[in-house]
């Protein structure tokens, strides 16, 4: 080969050395597998860490899922786990990501989702979600593997997958059922004295034995309404059920068609002396210090703040 070959040649080895350095893809890596060998079967936990919220805990149990924080639980749906454990199971790489600012991919205290799957014979897999992008039209999201201490560009959105709290498992039913299926109805207060009313068919009016007035379908049926349009209401972790007797206010039984379980809607004062011993690390939810609670029977696990006094005025003291 003659020697201006050689020199031609080594200019243009030069040459595309040079080009793949500057190259805007040589900081990303490609590297397409799966990230985490699972067998979702044998997954008993996955925690998860949202910033500035505790941990939460899905468990595994012989009956199905449940989700703890905070001392309070829920139960989870078949499908939610599922979508969750196929996430995991389906994570494949896109590319390694090279970078020296992980904190612009969304890996800081305030932003990052951490995961922890224990699974097995307590073995443990972790993984921190950062941002959320797009990847040649498709769904993709910055993962970084402690345990394999690098960054990957993977397949699919998850932060909205795992971006979960207590709260998004727990029932926020208060009080469903038609007013025009119940056929009596008792309300107990403090002060006045305790009422019951049945619905006269023939009449279409609404009597009392131990009352001379009666009221007509309409009226109870305003306020009958109003009962099953409760809806919304915070969760009202901070009363200590413990104390219920010593705080009731009113309770409000509805009795309905043959076969269709009651309903009882009780109220409560909530006092100083209703709150836990322990308050939460973080400052509480205002609405969560509203001045009455109330348990519905059709909710047994929970308890929701009730702030709108005067509504609850209107449904204690109806007629």
């Amino acid at each position: 080969m003659k020697n201006k070959h050689l020199v031609l040649l080594f200019i243009i080895t030069l040459l595309i050395g040079l080009a793949v350095r500057r190259a805007p893809w040589r900081n990303d890596t490609f590297f397409q597998a799966s990230l985490l060998r699972l067998d979702t079967a044998k997954v008993q936990q996955i925690q998860v860490t949202l910033p500035n919220q505790p941990v939460l805990f899905l468990l595994r149990g012989d009956t199905g899922w449940s989700a703890e924080q905070s001392d309070r639980s829920a139960n989870v749906s078949a499908d939610l786990t599922q979508k969750m454990l196929a996430a995991l199971a389906d994570m494949r790489s896109i590319r390694i990501v090279k970078t020296d600012r992980a904190d612009t991919l969304g890996f800081t205290r305030a932003n990052a989702i951490h995961i922890t799957i224990v699974h097995g014979e307590a073995q443990k897999e972790s993984l921190i979600i950062g941002w959320e992008t797009v990847e040649n039209k498709q769904a993709a999201c910055y993962v970084q593997l402690p345990m394999h201490d690098g960054i990957y560009l993977v397949n699919n959105h998850l932060r909205n997958t795992f971006a979960k709290a207590l709260s998004d498992f727990r029932n926020p039913t208060i009080a469903q059922f038609s007013p025009s299926d119940v056929r009596s109805f008792s309300l107990y207060r403090q002060n006045p004295d305790s009422i019951f009313f049945q619905k006269n068919d023939s009449t279409g009016r609404w009597e009392s034995p131990a009352a001379t007035q009666n009221y007509s379908s309409e009226q109870v049926n305003v306020w009958l309404s109003k009962i099953a349009g409760l809806h919304d209401l915070t969760f009202a972790d901070l009363f200590d059920e413990s104390h219920a007797s010593e705080s009731f206010y009113a309770r409000i039984n509805l009795i309905f068609e043959s076969g269709v379980v009651p309903l009882t809607l009780s109220f409560y004062h909530f006092r100083p002396m209703n709150v836990p011993e322990e308050w939460p690390a973080k400052k509480p939810d205002p609405h969560q210090l509203a001045p009455f609670v109330l348990f519905s029977s059709q909710n047994p696990i929970n308890y929701f703040a009730f702030s709108d006094t005067l509504l609850l005025r209107q449904i204690i003291s109806p007629f």
